[in-house]
């Protein structure tokens, strides 16, 4: 089971040796999370098995200024969600409200050097934890050679074609959001993006 999970999931190293890389010691995985989903949880419960923990890191500023719900609301839905999952190996790292805050965003390179930092880990031990949606930007990605050479990644597949746009969609048409879309710890609260309150 473990090798199959675990094959959804890609282990790039630190560097360009092209290598296999070894188990991380943190992996960190941020987003908007507007709202957290089951798509998310699988990325998260994939990723346990290439590092030690998991770093869930909700964005506070947007790239390119899209708005977002409430920070602290989301901080506290993935806090939850990490309780659920494994207390201690994944925590909600809200760093990103006090790093850079005379840019318009954080940058994913500015977030692992500020984790390297406080964590006290050499880099090549830390992975920035991706959707494969999301690999075929990181060419453009602020500093992204640097970021490829000084830290791991982790590429996840896709395995549940969800994303927190839909959800939001489908509530402000005033729709249902299905079951199978909500997390346990976000459902009684999608009122915050109005329509309807849970999943029907």
């Amino acid at each position: 089971m473990r090798d199959e999970i675990s094959s959804r999931i890609r282990r790039l190293p630190a560097g360009m040796s092209g290598g296999r890389a070894p188990d991380f010691v943190l992996a960190v995985y941020g987003g908007a999370f507007d709202p957290p989903h089951p798509g998310h949880e699988s990325v998260i419960r994939r990723a346990l098995l290439c590092a030690e923990r998991v770093a869930l890191v909700p964005s506070h500023r947007h790239a390119f200024g899209k708005r977002m719900g409430d920070f602290e609301l989301r901080c506290r839905w993935l806090a939850r969600l990490a309780r659920r999952i494994d207390p201690r190996r994944v925590y909600c790292e809200p760093i990103e409200a006090g790093l850079m805050p005379d840019r318009p965003a954080v940058y994913s390179i500015d977030l692992l050097e500020a984790l390297a930092a406080r964590s006290g880990l050499a880099s090549p031990r830390i992975a920035l934890l991706i959707g494969a949606d999301n690999e075929a930007e990181l060419p453009r990605f602020e500093r992204a050679a640097e970021l490829c050479w000084r830290f791991g990644r982790l590429v996840a597949e896709e395995r549940l074609p969800l994303h927190s746009s839909m959800i939001r969609q489908r509530l402000r048409e005033g729709l249902a959001v299905p079951e199978a879309w909500c997390l346990p710890e976000v459902k009684n609260e999608l009122h915050c993006y109005g329509g309807e309150r849970q999943a029907g």
